[in-house]
Formats: C-alpha cells, structure tokens, sequence
C-alpha cells in the first residue's frame, strides 16, 4: 500500500481568526472552498492511515480480526466520501484563453 501524507500534518486547519487578522478581508469564495477541499482531502488521508492501522491490528488480533476489518471497510468509504467531497470543492483551474497569433508575411501574401 501506497502511504499518503497529510498536507499539513500537526499544524492547524485553519489560519488565523478573524479577530487576529484585523483589517483585511473576509474570506471570499473560492478561498473558502479551496480551504474546504484541503481539509476534506487531510480527513481522506487520516481515514487511510486508520484503515492501514486497523487492518495490522487485524493481523495480529485473529480474535477481532472480522470486527477490525470491517472497522477497515468503513474508514476506507469514509475515505472515499472525502476524496468526492474534496473534488466538489475544488475550484476548477481557469481554461486558457485564446490568445490570437500575428499573422507572418508568408500568410499575408497568399491572401491577397
């Protein structure tokens, strides 16, 4: 299994408080849902990590073992939940925009 790290891991999930930050403006839009998308994409990762964890458990622990994994399966959808709740909140990248070409002197020639 592939180990996936948190984005910040031990650090808070929010930045400072509205109070600290004083004079500056309030969170906008697409910020907010971008903040969203990172929280829900710490909590899909945190979800891995217990269902890594419970499933050594379950190697170790034959008694629990269905118990343990089925603890497993549910961490794992929770996972799953998030990664799809991260997407909704992304905030899709801009398309490019058509920039027009300046037309050679080759190309100019033939029109005429």
């Amino acid at each position: 299994m592939q180990r996936r790290t948190l984005p910040y891991p031990g650090g808070p999930v929010t930045g400072p408080s509205a109070e600290d930050s004083r004079g500056q403006l309030q969170l906008d839009g697409v910020e907010l849902r971008q903040r969203l998308a990172t929280v829900a994409i710490a909590i899909a990762c945190t979800e891995d990590q217990v269902a890594e964890t419970l499933e050594r458990m379950a190697l170790v622990m034959p008694d629990n073992a269905a118990r343990l994994r089925a603890h497993a399966a549910q961490a794992r959808q929770n996972a799953t939940l998030e990664r799809s709740r991260a997407s909704m909140f992304s905030v899709p990248a801009l398309a490019p925009i058509a920039v027009p070409q300046p037309r050679r002197p080759s190309d100019r020639a033939r029109d005429t």
